[in-house]
C-alpha cells in the first residue's frame, strides 16, 4: 500500500517495493486492493518479491514497517544500515502487517500507511 501511495503523491521518483518474508509472485491482497482504489489509487500489476542486495543497493532510502524489519535488515545488509528507516519515523509509529486480518484491519493499516506516507512525502519531494 505504501508503494502506491508514495507512487502516487511523488510521481517523479523511483518507488518499488519488496519484502523479507514475500510470498513472491503474489498479487495484492483484495482488501488492500479496494482500500487504496476507494482512495484514488491504483493497485494494478502488483507482484509480491523479496528484497536484494542489490535493490538495497540500489536504493537512497528503504523504508520499512517495523523495527523488527529494520533490525533484520541492518543486520542482514550493514552496508545498507544508513539508509533503513521506519515509514513512521516522523510519527513515532510502527505499522503491523495486517495480512490475513479481517478488512477493518486492513482499513485500521491503510489509514496508518497513508498518514506516514504524507509525512514523508515534503521531505522527498525536496530532494
Amino acid at each position: 500500500m505504501a508503494e502506491r501511495i508514495l507512487q502516487y503523491h511523488l510521481p517523479d521518483k523511483t518507488i518499488s517495493s519488496a519484502g523479507i518474508g514475500a510470498l513472491e509472485g503474489k498479487g495484492i491482497d483484495e482488501n488492500a486492493q479496494d482500500l487504496l482504489r476507494q482512495s484514488g489509487y491504483t493497485a494494478d500489476n502488483h507482484c509480491a518479491r523479496q528484497v536484494s542486495v542489490k535493490m538495497l543497493n540500489d536504493a537512497d532510502l528503504v523504508l520499512v514497517m517495523e523495527k523488527r524489519h529494520q533490525a533484520a535488515l541492518m543486520s542482514r545488509y550493514p552496508s545498507s544500515s544508513g539508509k533503513v528507516m521506519l515509514l513512521g519515523s516522523w510519527l513515532d509509529q510502527e505499522i503491523h502487517d495486517p495480512y490475513c486480518k479481517s478488512y477493518e484491519v486492513f482499513k485500521h493499516v491503510f489509514e496508518r500507511v497513508e498518514r506516514c506516507c504524507f509525512s514523508w512525502v515534503p521531505m522527498l519531494n525536496d530532494q
